[in-house]
């Protein structure tokens, strides 16, 4: 996967899709869809950045005309109804509606 550093950001003025990745309890990271290109939002170490809220990346991204955001979160709804799990790791995409 490519990498798009956080200071690259400025310079976007269009995102096509904005994933925010729930890792865990307000833990967040970030994939852009720029075109035909998916990216990793990183810091300047390179490594994947992280956000201890969606209103964080939300004012990041401010500048950029975005066509979809979603958040994708991880679900345990095969564990709870009492089957085995169908993937490994299973995923609910939640709408975000930011413009």
């Amino acid at each position: 996967m490519n990498q798009l550093d956080i200071s690259e950001l400025e310079a976007l003025t269009h995102i096509n899709k904005v994933t925010v990745h729930s890792l865990e309890r307000m833990l967040y990271q970030v994939t852009l869809q720029l075109g035909e290109t998916t990216a990793m939002l990183t810091n300047a170490q390179g490594k994947p950045a992280r956000f201890d809220n969606t209103e964080q990346i939300r004012e990041l991204l401010q500048h950029a005309r975005i066509d979809s955001a979603v958040m994708l979160l991880p679900t345990t709804f095969d564990e709870m109804i009492g089957r085995p799990p169908m993937a490994d790791e299973a995923q609910c995409e939640i709408l975000l509606g930011w413009k």
